[in-house]
């Protein structure tokens, strides 16, 4: 190749892991690698274990400099504020400017605390993205158990995170032999929604079991003092407030000036490149791909990573890029806290320590391969 092409990879996700783990490949086709990321990459995966005790937060961390570096690349810890894609720089919030030829973008997602008003500008709230904040959070329970206060906690949002944090809530009290209060509020019908509808059941029953109290078809609408209000106007005590709800995609895709959805992010083909622009890619829940509407799911942006990593190479040969077609069953497996694990995979299902033993394989095998 006789002219220099800049790669940079804008945040360490799960595709973008992948990608830094086979940079040679774009490094031998004479191109500068370079991955731009703040801080160190949580593993969603485990997130939940780590807020229950299971795992220490090292455990559900990788170092992305290493990484990239053992590859060919070059790692810059900073945070993007801007991208320029007309010019093709990308702005440092330090001051600093990169110019890329071509830009790839997994930052993933963060949750909507202006959903609920009262919620955003209280210490009282903590949400669930992103994942270092429930580090915090058990640092901050863990310090309160010690005192030995009984907590009111409701987590807001019955999806999966939802139900594996308030599993998880449960086994961090248990670990500290300390009571809790603890709620579940959603404003559907019933549990885990594109789950089985037995799988739901399954989960309400053991969470009940466990001392839960599960509010369903409950709309939460406002957060004042020491209350949530419904929307049907009930009240419900809460010292501590997590939220599950309203993903939205990392605010700087609609900084780029290209194609976004306010809440799914950057709008991009099949050949997971923006619709407008076929050298600025994205992958994760950061990115909306054109006639789908993928849940944000660690598991579409792992699926991702290979055709990104495909398409900046095959970009820079000039040759087709592959298109990516979003798998349309996929394992889901939820720690519930207690050495069980509830696995869904499309109509199927199934409940026990085989799955959690499962998830620990699948878990700590995508962690080691990057470590």
């Amino acid at each position: 190749m006789s002219q220099q092409h800049t790669v940079i990879l804008v945040g360490a996700g799960h595709a973008h892991l992948y990608v830094a783990a086979h940079a040679e490949t774009l490094v031998e086709r004479g191109a500068r690698v370079v991955l731009v990321d703040p801080t160190e990459f949580w593993y969603s995966g485990m997130a939940t274990g780590m807020l229950g005790g299971m795992y220490e937060p090292v455990a559900d961390q990788i170092d992305p400099r290493p990484l990239i570096e053992a590859h060919g690349g070059e790692f810059i810890q900073g945070r993007v504020e801007s991208v320029d894609s007309r010019a093709r720089q990308l702005h440092l919030a330090d001051g600093g400017v990169l110019a890329f030829d071509y830009e790839s973008i997994n930052v993933g997602s963060q949750v909507d605390v202006n959903a609920i008003p009262g919620a955003a500008n209280d210490p009282s709230v903590w949400s669930v993205k992103p994942v270092a904040k429930l580090w915090k959070l058990r640092e901050h329970l863990e310090a309160k158990f010690r005192e030995r206060e009984t907590l009111r906690i409701v987590v807001v949002g019955g999806g999966p995170t939802g139900s594996e944090v308030t599993a998880n809530l449960i086994a961090l009290a248990a670990r500290h032999d300390s009571d809790l209060r603890l709620s579940l509020v959603t404003n559907g019908d019933r549990l885990i929604p594109e789950a089985p509808a037995g799988a739901a059941r399954a989960l309400q029953r053991k969470l009940t079991r466990r001392g839960v109290v599960i509010r369903t078809q409950t709309q939460v609408v406002r957060r004042e003092g020491e209350l949530l209000i419904a929307e049907d106007g009930s009240l419900i005590e809460a010292d501590i407030v997590v939220l599950a709800i309203g993903l939205e995609a990392h605010p700087l895709v609609h900084k780029t000036g290209l194609p976004t959805r306010p809440k799914d992010g950057l709008r991009i083909n099949a050949m997971l490149h923006s619709i407008a622009d076929e050298r600025v890619f994205a992958a994760g829940d950061c990115a909306s791909m054109e006639g789908f509407n993928l849940p944000k799911l660690g598991v579409f942006g792992v699926r991702q990573a290979a055709y990104i990593h495909a398409n900046l190479l095959a970009s820079l040969e000039s040759k087709p890029l592959a298109e990516y077609e979003p798998q349309k069953r996929y394992l889901a497996i939820l720690n519930l806290g207690d050495g069980t694990a509830l696995s869904t995979w499309g109509p199927f299902w199934w409940n026990g320590r085989s799955s959690m033993w499962l998830k620990h394989w699948i878990d700590h095998r995508f962690l080691e391969d990057y470590r």
